[in-house]
């Protein structure tokens, strides 16, 4: 700051100018300013004719000094006290009128000094609440940066998480997409599959229908003269020997009875012989015909049997043995 007397810079929170000596707080020179213009208006009213005093009024003056010296302390005590006792060396009239201008001008000052004081207390409580208030400020301020440091740290963490997640996700899109790509081609595949045998059951059924329609029916007499049956019986049943005229398809053989069926099961073939037990006496079965219905297996490349005979207790195709009888 710069001394308001001299102008001359000097330090902060110095109380006097370096140079000339003047007071720098600003209250100190404002009551300087104002007791200096109280006292040459009172001077030059009521003095005009500058005399000596005599002595006791000078001690009266220094007395009264000391006093307001005590009163005003550090701020206007030495300066002001050689300023009034300069005043009175100077010669003072009356010292009463002088009493009063210096009571005036006290009762001015005093309450600017009072209010100054209860100013300064005020600022230092003002400061003092806001240093407290800074410092919770900070506290505050810290706690916050604390706590953003520690969401900002789970935010990256949460981040890192989503971007491995992302990457987990993107690595089984690939696999399932692969996946569902194999899965298309089995699937196409299967469907070709399906189509190829829907196509072949198709054909099947032609065939078995071609089959059938060229399916031949045989009639057999079971008397005992007829050349192609033999029945003979097995216990309380019988067992019947058939020449066909074609080695037939095993798939295809029925024969009926009357009503009667008899069980696919329960059929034997040897080239073109029907071999099959009946569950009825022999001499119940030569009460009625019999009646074979099959396809002939066209592929069969053995030439059929001519004859049926029975030699020495046992069945013989042409010259091959069948089957030997129960004695």
């Amino acid at each position: 700051m710069n001394c308001p007397l001299c102008n001359s810079p000097s330090e902060e929170r110095k109380k006097y100018c370096a140079d000339c000596g003047t007071p720098l707080d600003p209250q100190t020179t404002y009551l300087k300013s104002f007791v200096t213009s109280q006292v040459d208006q009172a001077t030059n009213e009521k003095f005009k004719d500058r005399r000596f005093v005599d002595i006791e009024t000078t001690e009266a003056v220094v007395e009264r000094i000391q006093r307001w010296a005590k009163l005003f302390g550090f701020f206007v005590g030495i300066p002001f006290g050689l300023f009034l006792l300069w005043l009175a060396i100077a010669g003072f009239q009356n010292y009463r009128d002088f009493s009063k201008l210096v009571a005036s001008i006290e009762e001015q000052v005093k309450p600017k000094i009072e209010q100054a004081k209860s100013d300064a207390e005020q600022a230092q409580k003002t400061a003092r609440e806001a240093k407290v208030e800074a410092e919770d400020s900070k506290k505050i301020i810290e706690a916050a940066s604390a706590e953003a440091n520690k969401q900002l740290g789970a935010a990256g963490q949460i981040a890192a998480n989503v971007k491995a997640l992302s990457e987990r996700v993107s690595g089984q899109s690939q696999r399932v997409g692969a996946r569902v790509a194999e899965l298309d081609q089995k699937i196409d595949a299967a469907i070709k599959d399906m189509a190829e045998q829907q196509r072949k059951l198709a054909s099947t059924d032609e065939l078995v229908k071609t089959l059938f329609s060229k399916g031949t029916t045989e009639y057999f007499s079971t008397t005992a003269s007829a050349p192609n049956v033999i029945i003979e019986p097995l216990g309380k049943g019988a067992t019947v020997f058939m020449l066909l005229k074609s080695a037939p398809i095993y798939q295809t053989i029925e024969v009926k009875w009357r009503v009667f069926s008899q069980p696919h099961s329960s059929y034997a073939v040897v080239n073109n012989v029907l071999i099959f037990g009946w569950g009825d006496p022999a001499e119940n079965l030569k009460q009625y015909p019999l009646e074979v219905t099959y396809v002939p297996d066209t592929t069969s490349k053995i030439a059929p049997f001519k004859t049926l005979s029975v030699k020495d207790n046992a069945v013989f195709a042409d010259g091959t043995k069948l089957m030997d009888l129960p004695r």
